[in-house]
């Protein structure tokens, strides 16, 4: 899997379950190896694709865009 494909797989899951534990759950990968992969394509496209709150993740607008363009 390429590390663009693998990315686009972990962002997915974490956009629809809206935490990353959830996420790495349902992929059987830890919850920091999908932290890692999310917080270096925030610093690759210069702006955060989730919001961090107590109840979980919410994407942000740069996040919406990217998910449609995803799918």
């Amino acid at each position: 899997m390429s590390p663009f494909s693998r990315f686009a797989h972990y962002f997915i899951a974490v956009a629809r379950c809206g935490s990353l534990r959830r996420a790495a759950e349902q992929l059987h990968i830890s919850a920091s190896a999908i932290n890692r992969q999310i917080l270096q394509a925030e610093e690759a496209f210069g702006t955060p694709l989730f919001e961090r709150l107590p109840e979980g993740l919410r994407m942000t607008t740069a996040g919406e865009l990217l998910y449609d363009n995803l799918l």
